[in-house]
């Protein structure tokens, strides 16, 4: 385990980092091996922070609602049950964020990387869709800067943070993430395709223009309505 650890900090360290040191030295391997694990634990890290702020917006209050008047021997004799529940409520919200993180946040990465491989071999390029998504799922080290919304959410469900500012936060946090992403997402296009550097930058805004176009109908249409549950 230490060693999963050790290795999974170490390539995301990398990744963000030295993004073009690590794919430069990437070596092709089959994009359902390495990359995807690490993929798959990028998820688990947001599915187990999205649920700790579920528990302490949520979760918590009610459970304080309920106990509420109960103390001494009386509280001594549930406690195994409410501690039986607390796990039992835990282990069911990780598991289905988690399914919903990999399932949503997979397709993503997927289409992206089959998108930037058709765009990269109209502009001239020469490489392989496998090393495209191997790359791609890579790049997934982005996404655990989204652990930040998490956070403001707590913020805001406690009113140390008015909904505006947290909508603010939020957009604020995509765009930074798309930014980067977009850097990831053009090194990997211009060491996997070998085209020059403004063309691997062109293909690279293709999916970025998507995601804002994305972003801003979800904050329009959907962020709002979500006012009532994070306040």
């Amino acid at each position: 385990m230490r060693k999963q650890i050790e290795w999974f900090l170490g390539v995301w360290w990398t990744v963000i980092v030295r993004p073009i040191f690590f794919y430069t030295k990437l070596k092709e391997e089959e994009w359902k091996g390495k990359s995807l694990t690490f993929f798959l634990v990028n998820t688990w890290v947001l599915a187990l922070v999205a649920t700790v702020v579920i528990y302490v917006t949520q979760y918590i209050p009610v459970g304080s609602a309920l106990v509420e008047g109960i103390s001494g021997l009386k509280f001594v004799l549930i406690l195994p049950v409410l501690l039986t529940l607390i796990f039992v409520f835990f282990l069911i919200t990780v598991l289905i964020l988690e399914g919903g993180f990999a399932f949503s946040f997979f397709i993503l990465f997927f289409l992206v990387g089959y998108l930037l491989h058709y765009t990269c071999l109209f502009l001239g390029g020469k490489g392989s869709l496998n090393r495209m998504l191997q790359s791609m799922f890579y790049s997934s080290a982005v996404m655990l800067f989204g652990v930040v919304v998490p956070l403001l959410m707590i913020l805001t469900g406690y009113g140390k943070l008015d909904f505006t500012l947290f909508r603010a936060g939020f957009g604020f946090i995509y765009v930074l993430v798309l930014i980067y992403a977009y850097g990831l997402w053009a090194v990997a296009a211009r060491k996997t395709y070998g085209v020059p550097k403004w063309k691997a930058f062109l293909g690279a805004i293709v999916p970025i223009i998507i995601l804002l176009i994305f972003g801003v109908l979800f904050d329009k249409m959907a962020l709002l309505k979500l006012e009532p549950w994070i306040s």
